[in-house]
Order: structure tokens, then C-alpha cells, then sequence
């Protein structure tokens, strides 16, 4: 769990709920042994500008599953992100703080160096041509709906008419919907409304009061929402044909590599797959790690 550091000039994002129920045992290698490890310590010996070193984790808000506060200290984190990078940070020798922000400005954040990297995000095209991504597993989404789901949706294809909720930016709108709303044109049939929004927190917000019919984001994320409102419901799931991935400026090679070769070393000792099962995304999701960008 990593405490969260609100620098000056700053959005910060609204809290919700309770965060994603945590597996009782404790999952291993944990990020002492991987410091320990051989093969941490060579990859120390190659990237030594990272030994000793803070990184700056941007956010563009909270997601559940992800990154939330914990439910004891709201300055602290947990989910999929500081487990990850807790024990990648102790492979190579760093250390981290998150930074929150603006979720529309997080990607020109990172590709300007303002920030180091960045949380969990979607890999799609428009980004990979501002910054590069560490990708380790698949993207697959839940859709959340109030429950009863009233307005009947089972899948994408019964959205035409519907409010989806989604932030600014992220693949929901400025993909899933356009698309799904051509498609109901193109059969005669109503668009689908986007209400935009600023991050997850306010998407919610907008199906639990009624302005919109539902929200589609990250499994974990869905998992999460429903797990700790009882107002909400899965709908339906959908795999997306994309990526997840760690967004890193283009410029910062060394860091690129470095997060490349731990996160070879993470999945090697099969923690990776128990962390994505732990947090919701599934340990099905789990992908040979690549850079994209």
C-alpha cells in the first residue's frame, strides 16, 4: 500500500465506497523477496540509475481494483497498481509515490516528463503516439448498471438508445461508443448518449442517481463497484481487442527496459497471475510482456 501525494495544482478525485475485498493470505514472492532475489539483483546491476530512486506514479483518478484509498486510511492505496509496483520496485530498486491529477492531462504528463509513468491504462493507438507502454495483460471490461438493470442490457449491441457514462479520454468514449453508435444508426435505430465525465468516481455517480444507464470500464473496476454498492449489478462482460499497459515516456529507455525485464521476472514466479485473480481482472488476462509505442 502506497501513501498518495497531492502535489499544487491539482483535481482531486472524489472517494467512494468500500475498496475490493482482499484475499485473507497474503500473496508470495512478496517485495522483500524479490529484492532478494538473483535475478533482481542483476537487473539492479544493469539499470543502476534506478537503484535508490523516487518515481513520481501519475493519476488521472481512482479506480477500484487498481488503485483506492484502503478503507483504514484513506492516504494510503491499494489494488492491482501498488502491489505491482511494489514488487517491481524492490527488484530494481526504486521507490514510488502517486501523484494525482486530471485524467485528461495524465498522458501529456508523462510524455513531458512531469510524471514518471502512469497507473494501468488501456494501449490504444492515439496514445502509443504520445508515449510507450509496458503491456502485461489483456483488457477486459464489465458493464454496471443499476440493479434490476431496468433498461434490460445484455450486451453492446443493446445500447443503442442508452446513456453509457465515461470519462474524458478513456477507450469507452472515444471508441466503444462512437462505434456502437454507428452500428445503431446504421440499423435504423437510436445512437448511443456518452455523458462525459471527469474519472470512474463521477461515472458511477451518474448511473446511481439515474442520468445514466450504465457504465462500462475495467473488469476489476466493474467487480469492485458492484461488490461495494448494492444499487449496482453487472450487466455484461466484453472482451476488448487491446492491451493494458504501464505508460512511460518515449525518451525514458532505461526505464522502459527496466520495467520490460522485472515484469519478465514478476510473471516468471507466477505473481502476477495470483495478483490480476486477487483484484478481479482474471489471471486469464495475463499476456507475454511487450512495449507498445
Amino acid at each position: 500500500m502506497k501513501k498518495l501525494v497531492i502535489p499544487i495544482i491539482i483535481l482531486a478525485a472524489a472517494l467512494s465506497g468500500a475498496s475490493v475485498a482482499v484475499a485473507a493470505e497474503p500473496i508470495a514472492p512478496d517485495a522483500s523477496a524479490f529484492a532478494a532475489m538473483p535475478e533482481c539483483k542483476a537487473l539492479q546491476a544493469k539499470y543502476p540509475a534506478l537503484a535508490g530512486k523516487k518515481l513520481v506514479i501519475g493519476l488521472g483518478g481512482y479506480n477500484k481494483g487498481f488503485q483506492s484509498p484502503t478503507a483504514a486510511d484513506p492516504n494510503k492505496l491499494e489494488g492491482l497498481d501498488p502491489d505491482l509496483f511494489d514488487r517491481i520496485g524492490a527488484c530494481l530498486g526504486f521507490t514510488y509515490d502517486f501523484q494525482m491529477g486530471s485524467f485528461n492531462v495524465l498522458v501529456t504528463s508523462i510524455a513531458s516528463g512531469r510524471v514518471d509513468m502512469g497507473p494501468s491504462l488501456y494501449v490504444t493507438e492515439q496514445r502509443t503516439q504520445q508515449v510507450s507502454f509496458i503491456s502485461t495483460y489483456q483488457v477486459i471490461n464489465g458493464a454496471v448498471v443499476p440493479t434490476g438493470n431496468p433498461k434490460k442490457l445484455t450486451s453492446l449491441d443493446s445500447l443503442c438508445g442508452a446513456t453509457v457514462a465515461a470519462a474524458a479520454g478513456t477507450y469507452e468514449a472515444v471508441n466503444v461508443v462512437p462505434q456502437q453508435t454507428a452500428l445503431c444508426e446504421k440499423a435504423g435505430k437510436p445512437k448511443v448518449e456518452l455523458l462525459l465525465v471527469q474519472n470512474t468516481d463521477n461515472a458511477i455517480q451518474t448511473v446511481q442517481s439515474g442520468r445514466a444507464d450504465i457504465h462500462i470500464t475495467s473488469l476489476a473496476v466493474a467487480r469492485a463497484l458492484v461488490a461495494g454498492d448494492s444499487k449496482l449489478e453487472m450487466a455484461f462482460n466484453i472482451d476488448l481487442p487491446i492491451r493494458n499497459g504501464y505508460p512511460v515516456a518515449k525518451t525514458n529507455v532505461e526505464l522502459k527496459d527496466a520495467l520490460r525485464d522485472a515484469f519478465k521476472v514478476l510473471q516468471a514466479t507466477g505473481v502476477e497471475k495470483k495478483l490480476l485473480e486477487k483484484w478481479g481482472q482474471g489471471g486469464h488476462a495475463e499476456r507475454p510482456v511487450e512495449i507498445f509505442g
